[in-house]
């Protein structure tokens, strides 16, 4: 089965970008907050070399890493079911089969607000948080996929139904 895979928003590699920085800024408050309140070991590392690290990690995760993670995320609907692959370092694909999908949300945080960028959270039977999660969504485009999925959803022939009769 050949599957078309759909890329995320362009805006959802800036999201990413944005987010790592924000991680990185509250590392760089932390490391601050030691510094200025004397907890920091000033005497065995140096500050300068905290931030250099800093900056260098900061660089690394905001631009390359966000952007790789971007290029490898991708999400498919086919007949079966709800498709997912991502992983900048460790590829992964995940599936959810229609048939089981039991709960569609649209979730969108402030910053997800901010790019234009919506997620799409789907639950199946047993699981304790979602099942499967699509980033980096246009939220007409999240919306249209809920609508969609809820519609299928609401069309499958119920088992129990048939066991039965």
């Amino acid at each position: 089965m050949s599957i078309a895979w759909l890329a995320p928003e362009p805006s959802y590699r800036s999201y990413l970008q944005v987010r790592s920085l924000i991680s990185m800024l509250i590392i760089a408050a932390i490391v601050l907050t030691g510094y200025f309140s004397g907890v920091y070991p000033e005497d065995k590392i140096p500050l300068w070399v905290t931030g250099l690290i800093w900056v260098l990690l900061t660089l690394f995760f905001s631009l390359f890493f966000a952007s790789r993670r971007f290029l490898f995320t991708a999400y498919a609907r086919t007949d079966e079911g709800m498709h997912l692959k991502r992983g900048a370092l460790f590829r992964r694909i995940r599936a959810v089969p229609l048939n089981r999908i039991q709960h569609v949300e649209f979730k969108q945080s402030f910053l997800e607000r901010m790019f234009g960028i919506a997620r799409l959270a789907m639950y199946t039977a047993g699981s304790g948080g979602a099942d499967l999660t699509i980033p980096g969504l246009l939220p007409d485009t999240a919306l249209q996929l809920k609508n969609d999925l809820l519609t299928t959803i609401a069309n499958e022939p119920n088992e129990d139904a048939h066991s039965h009769e």
